[in-house]
């Protein structure tokens, strides 16, 4: 008998968990009283027209080791001061890096509000090991302190084509004195 591959064993627990899937469902349960639907309207409902099984077990395998590669990559090291100065509210000396633990160019997002409408600067790329020193905002922030609320994307190019590799978020006070 042939040894199972990592690849055979990935389409197994796939074939197992959609085997356990379809037992839990033919389950029987006793009719009662209609009850009224839930409200389900912020649910998001799964395609039923236009879609089929998967009939490459291989693309499978792959999806699902393509998955466990990018879960085991590190995270997004951050390297950042919590507060940026101003005199005039439009240029801050501050500190905001891309580590040079990180492996991807990243840029810098900031908004003066955390719903993420009033955007104040937009950086361009920077490389793992540079930094920002210094910004000029879009516009002015009022005297005095404001959280802003910062999105840090890690971008990657894979055949001259950039992506977003990796996002995340933090806050940073500007102080307007």
């Amino acid at each position: 008998m042939k040894a199972l591959t990592k690849r055979g064993i990935i389409a197994l627990m796939a074939f197992a968990l959609l085997l356990a899937a379809g037992c839990a469902k033919s389950e029987t349960v006793e009719e009662g009283p209609e009850e009224p639907a839930p409200d389900r309207s912020l649910v998001i409902g799964y395609a039923e027209q236009g879609v089929t099984v998967v009939e490459d077990p291989d693309a499978l395998a792959k999806e699902v080791e393509e998955m466990l590669k990018k879960a085991s990559e590190p995270g997004i090291a951050l390297s950042y001061k919590n507060d940026a100065v101003s005199e005039d509210g439009i240029n801050f000396s501050c500190y905001i890096a891309n580590s040079p633990d990180n492996k991807y160019d990243a840029f810098v997002q900031i908004f003066a509000d955390e719903a993420y409408q009033d955007e104040v600067f937009l950086s361009q790329l920077i490389r793992p090991g540079q930094a920002f020193e210094s910004l000029t905002l879009e516009h002015e922030l009022p005297k005095g302190d404001t959280r802003c609320y910062i999105a840090f994307t890690q971008v990657e190019t894979v055949d001259g084509e950039q992506s977003v590799h990796a996002q995340t978020f933090f806050t940073m006070d500007f102080h307007v004195i």
